[in-house]
């Protein structure tokens, strides 16, 4: 085997820019441990209609993961619309506004152009999964959430 060569089915161009989709973790990283980028966020759209928003998110800052894009979701029923109002304070700041329903209560309201093209810090953290084809436990980063700027350390948190 040793005298075998291969070509493989990639061109030059296709090796030089193929990377991980997943962001590039500090070495060393482990279960919990944080990191930040910059990002900004696009114009977030329903993931499953009347139920979940889904935020989509690219990579700004210099380096292996500018142009990486990624996504978070939330639902918005009472039990999970704090991810939204956390997602809304840290890339538009503030709170949602407010609008009388047809209960004659007031709810907040949703404007998806507020988003787009926000400038952000994107809160990764590394966790452990499941390979949704091998079903093999696997350790990734994961989009956890927004900031509005990187902590003082934004190595390894």
């Amino acid at each position: 085997m040793a005298d075998q060569e291969f070509i493989l089915p990639v061109t030059e161009e296709e090796y030089e820019t193929a990377g991980s989709k997943f962001v590039t973790m500090p070495v060393g990283a482990k279960i919990g441990d944080s990191a930040y980028f910059n990002a900004e966020t696009g114009m977030p759209d329903w993931d499953t209609p009347g139920k979940s928003l889904k935020f989509p998110v690219t990579i700004t800052e210099a380096g292996p993961d500018e142009g990486k894009q990624d996504k978070i979701s939330t639902g918005v029923d009472t039990k999970s619309i704090w991810k939204l109002k956390e997602i809304h304070r840290a890339v538009v700041g503030g709170d949602l506004e407010m609008k009388k329903g047809g209960d004659g209560k007031m709810h907040p309201v949703f404007k998806p152009a507020i988003y787009a093209g926000k400038k952000t810090v994107a809160h990764y953290q590394m966790i452990e999964g499941e390979n949704q084809t091998t079903h093999v436990k696997t350790v990734y980063p994961k989009l956890m959430g927004f900031v509005q700027e990187k902590p003082a350390n934004s190595g390894i948190v």
